[in-house]
This record gives C-alpha cells, sequence and structure tokens, in this order.
C-alpha cells in the first residue's frame, strides 16, 4: 500500500507539473473506477468498527494472546500495517490519483486551448 501510495503522489506531482495531461474522455474509465472504488471503502467503514472491537476470548493465556493477535491484525504493530491502516492507505493513494487525474484533465484543456489558438482558419 504504501508504494501505491507513493507511485500516486508521484502521478499527482507529474500532474501538477504539467507533465501529465489526459483528456476528459480518457479518464473518465480511471475517475469511474476510483470513484467506485472510494464508494467500496465508505461501505466498508461499518464493518471497520466492528474490526476494532475486542475479540472476547476469555482471560485464559491463549485467549488473551489471541485477543492481542487479533487486535494487532486490525490496528497494526509487531510487524504487520494492519488492516485499517493498509485501508487508509488505499483511501489516501485513491484521492491522490483522483487529484492527479483531475489536474491531468486541466492540463490537457490547457494544451488543447493553447494549441487550438496557435492555428488559423482559412
Amino acid at each position: 500500500m504504501q508504494a501505491m501510495t507513493a507511485n500516486m503522489v508521484g502521478l499527482k506531482q507529474a500532474a501538477e507539473s504539467g507533465s501529465f495531461a489526459i483528456s476528459e474522455a480518457g479518464a473518465q474509465a480511471y475517475l469511474k473506477a476510483i470513484d467506485d472504488a472510494l464508494s467500496d471503502l465508505r461501505k466498508m467503514d461499518r464493518q471497520i468498527g466492528r474490526l476494532r472491537q475486542e475479540t472476547k476470548l476469555g482471560t485464559s493465556p491463549d485467549g488473551t494472546a489471541m485477543a492481542s493477535y487479533n487486535q494487532e491484525s486490525v490496528e497494526g504493530g509487531g510487524g504487520t500495517t494492519g488492516i485499517v491502516p493498509a485501508i487508509e492507505q488505499l483511501r489516501s493513494a485513491l484521492n491522490e490519483a483522483r487529484d492527479a487525474m483531475q489536474k491531468a484533465i486541466e492540463n490537457y484543456r490547457e494544451v488543447d486551448s493553447s494549441n487550438a489558438s496557435t492555428y488559423q482558419r482559412y
């Protein structure tokens, strides 16, 4: 997830610098996929609340060890990213990608408009 987030930040930086442009028609499939994924993540927010609840496995050493393991799997720790941080990283990467696509569309419009104004009509 960290690599994907870094790549989306790079894509956004490329768009902001003007070195990445795409037509609106070309970007629509990307924007729809990003919006669909973000919508699915919003739907998952309710289930994430359930994941964050402490697992009730009793007070035995095995029960407390399993409960602790489950919590680390959800929140991260002990060498694992955790489900919740991974989802947040994905959400961040998708938002960066969406911003990059919007800026790339603006870049395309500016280049297209500039090119159109340099041609004379005969």
